[in-house]
């Protein structure tokens, strides 16, 4: 009896020096036009407000994705890097009939990378 005493006492001390338990967090993705259409709204990007040097220079200032939803929109499509450290916002452009890309960053929430033309 008194080896399972000291064999409880040695795994209790064991789990309660064990490092704590890292729980993975949920990463979330941004609507998109199509999947969330009663959240579209007009942004300075969807009126024409914004020029391509003034979008290029929005985005290299890293900012937020609420910052990048608040002022660009919605974008048509979303997807995330496999090891779910990116997502990427596509945007398609009409006027020049391409898809722009915004990198951000899952787990700061900030732009890392964008090609805007």
């Amino acid at each position: 009896m008194e080896v399972l005493y000291k064999l409880l006492a040695i795994i209790f001390i064991f789990l309660s020096c064990a490092s704590e338990i890292v729980v993975p967090k949920i990463l979330s993705l941004p609507p998109t036009k199509k999947s969330s259409p009663d959240l579209v709204e007009k942004t300075i990007f969807s009126m024409g407000l914004m020029t391509e040097y003034e979008i290029w220079e929005f985005l290299r200032g890293s900012p937020n994705e609420t910052l990048v939803l608040d002022n660009i929109g919605l974008p048509d499509s979303v997807w995330r890097s496999e090891n779910d450290s990116t997502k990427f916002l596509y945007y398609f452009v009409d006027k020049i009939q391409d898809y722009n890309i915004i990198e951000i960053n899952s787990f700061s929430n900030k732009v890392t990378g964008f090609e805007w033309d």
